[in-house]
């Protein structure tokens, strides 16, 4: 059965009474601190003083993400060498990966965030907000908790590894390692981080030995470094196909 049809609407400030119930199903835990939940679930458009938005758990449920997945592809496959854990580990937490699985549990039905901004959408805020519930379990359950939830109730349940590594082609990394190979500078630079309303525009560009190849903007600035990179990948003649 899906995590959406255990899910309601949260009332603005998490004024819901079956709140606990609903982390619970989500991540398999017993919350003890609730309110670093709610934060993970608010967006910025909604947030203010004295209720933060999650920018800030993403940033460490990220951190948290990466480093548990780091773990278990290295226990998981003795054998491989880096460029390999590398490589799936990156498209294994890749924005895409996260939108879809946090859409797959509900949790754009839990968000708190202002339905009236043009600029949003809710699909893409889904993804952060995964990460931000990453940051909160760390924080109120501990690292065990949290390595316990990314390993069995994502990577389990909807990261198969082998179609994970034929898909998603990831053409940032693979820009930095045809670099590493031909002595050529890759560098990502931040062309204009622009403010509009509660949301944030990032402009990157792809510079390839100081010169600039590729552009990309997006309100996720992964996502602008994953543009630029795929314009400079493809105007350096690269093919996707090739062992570079």
């Amino acid at each position: 059965m899906s995590f959406r049809l255990w899910f309601r609407w949260i009332k603005p400030r998490g004024a819901e009474p079956g709140f606990e119930q609903h982390i619970r199903n989500l991540t398999g835990l017993r919350p003890i601190q609730l309110d670093w939940y709610r934060q993970a679930l608010r967006h910025s458009s909604v947030a203010d003083a004295q209720h933060p938005s999650n920018e800030r758990l993403e940033f460490l449920g990220d951190s948290v993400l990466s480093m548990v997945v780091a773990d278990y592809l290295f226990r998981k496959f003795p054998v491989k060498d880096e460029g390999y854990l590398t490589e799936v580990r990156s498209k294994m937490v890749s924005r895409n990966q996260m939108t879809n699985i946090a859409l797959k549990m509900g949790i754009d039905q839990l968000l708190e965030f202002n339905k009236a901004d043009v600029y949003l959408s809710k699909n893409a805020i889904s993804g952060n907000a995964l990460e931000a519930v990453i940051g909160a379990i760390y924080l109120d359950r501990g690292k065990d908790s949290a390595h316990w939830f990314i390993v069995h109730k994502l990577i389990q349940p909807f990261l198969d590894i082998e179609e994970i590594e034929i898909t998603e082609f990831n053409y940032k990394s693979k820009l930095l390692e045809w670099g590493q190979k031909n002595a050529t500078q890759i560098t990502f630079r931040l062309l204009e981080e622009s403010r509009m309303q509660r949301n944030t525009l990032f402009k990157m560009v792809v510079m390839v030995n100081r010169e600039e190849y590729g552009f990309g903007q997006d309100y996720s600035k992964k996502n602008a470094e994953k543009k630029a990179a795929k314009e400079a990948f493809l105007k350096l003649g690269l093919s996707e196909n090739a062992h570079t």
